[in-house]
């Protein structure tokens, strides 16, 4: 995974500029997701505007009519008709129909020329795009720099955001170390891999400890080569293990303890999420978001409307105002029903079988990554809301494309 590997891939012969620079403008929007908010953005809207203005949307306008993006486009729909009815007072409802523009990279994304780039290469931009962020987060350990909170973010975005991209950076570093023959190549990956594992044990995100664990023996089947089950749970028992060396890892456990046995013997209703507490407020949010759906079942309570129906349901004038429930399958459902969490299950559903049916190549395993990572975050965030993993979400769709025998069906 070299640099001169990379800008191979920009110079194939007999293309024109205008797809050499979405290539180049897509790649580069690959590399600064880990980076922060700003550098990606910047470079995904000059992807999108070479898209746009230089014809390549018109000219490649069949692409969008491909099955896997009727999931999206249902998605798109369901953000923006939930502002017919949504109980928000406070803009919050539009604030997240505007961010549909993120699907916007996406369809940039899928109308690179496959035929004649590499998809593979998008990925290995992500990766290095993420390495670099991680020295950048030595860096601030070492040299004592500027870091906000003290979350070790290095140059990139919230720490939840940043590791989920962790998580699917080293499934991926394992995905090509199995396909790597070269023992130099070989070292260099692992030790990559070795350092997004770094990172992710210094960040305080304990839903991402939570995701990664759960990942662990899917990584475990799709790495190892022969006895799978043994090799699988000696890793199931290793990662943890190796995870509890980080002192930052422990205090967050230990946090975690003492907050659940709070829950165990509070009898004054914050127990299980009946009354705010800071003890664990992801409870009150899930049990808020379980009452309004079963209040609203059919069609949720719109766009940005969990915020304040959940204020208003709530007899303490000093509880605090919550976007969202922390949990993407529950924002769904409160926000559009049933019909909304059908929605996002699809759109799971064409990710991962698309990946599956893919896995023995880069841009498969890639997709099912992200879906695997999305799912399993997904319990404790809303990703779609964040502009990270939105980002991500979209670019992932548009990878579709690079599929082999052009685009899947989904």
């Amino acid at each position: 995974m070299t640099i001169a590997s990379l800008m191979h891939g920009f110079n194939p012969p007999g293309i024109l500029a205008r797809q050499k620079a979405l290539y180049a403008t897509v790649a580069l929007t690959f590399f600064c997701l880990p980076l922060g908010t700003a550098p990606s953005t910047i470079a995904g809207v000059l992807a999108v505007g070479i898209w746009l203005f230089s014809g390549i949307a018109l000219d490649r306008r069949r692409l969008y009519a491909a099955r896997y993006w009727w999931p999206v486009y249902v998605l798109i729909g369901l953000t923006w008709i939930g502002m017919i009815y949504t109980h928000d007072n406070t803009d919050l409802g539009m604030d997240y129909a505007e961010k549909t523009y993120y699907w916007l990279f996406g369809f940039s994304a899928a109308a690179v020329l496959f035929q004649r780039f590499s998809a593979k290469q998008l990925i290995k931009a992500f990766m290095l795009g993420l390495g670099l962020n991680v020295f950048a987060a030595i860096a601030q350990i070492v040299f004592r720099l500027p870091d906000k909170n003290n979350w070790h973010r290095g140059l990139g975005p919230d720490y939840s955001t940043l590791s989920a991209y962790l998580i699917v950076g080293m499934m991926m570093g394992l995905f090509f170390l199995r396909r790597e023959r070269r023992t130099k190549a070989k070292m260099a990956i692992a030790g990559l891999v070795g350092l997004y594992f770094f990172h992710l044990v210094i960040l305080q995100s304990r839903a991402s400890y939570v995701a990664f664990v759960l990942l662990v023996p899917f990584i475990g089947f799709t790495f190892f080569k022969s006895r799978q089950l043994l090799k699988t749970m000696a890793i199931c028992v290793l990662i943890p293990c190796l995870m509890m060396l980080s002192p930052i890892v422990r205090n967050r456990v230990a946090l975690t303890v003492e907050q659940l046995s709070h829950h165990l013997t509070a009898t004054d209703g914050t127990a299980w999420g009946s009354r705010h507490s800071t003890q664990q407020d992801r409870f009150y949010m899930w049990n808020g978001a379980l009452q309004i759906i079963r209040d609203y079942p059919l069609i949720g309570v719109g766009t940005g409307g969990y915020r304040t129906a959940l204020h208003a349901r709530d007899s303490d004038p000093q509880a605090p105002y919550i976007a969202h429930p922390h949990n993407i399958f529950l924002h769904m459902t409160v926000s559009h029903g049933i019909v909304g969490l059908a929605a996002l299950l699809w759109f799971l559903y064409v990710l991962m079988s698309n990946g599956w049916r893919h896995r023995e190549h880069a841009q498969g395993y890639f997709l099912m990554c992200v879906a695997l990572v999305t799912v399993t975050t997904g319990l404790f965030n809303t990703q779609i809301l964040d502009v990270g993993t939105a980002m991500l979400l979209s670019l992932t769709v548009g990878l579709q494309q690079a599929l082999p025998r052009g685009r899947s069906n989904g």
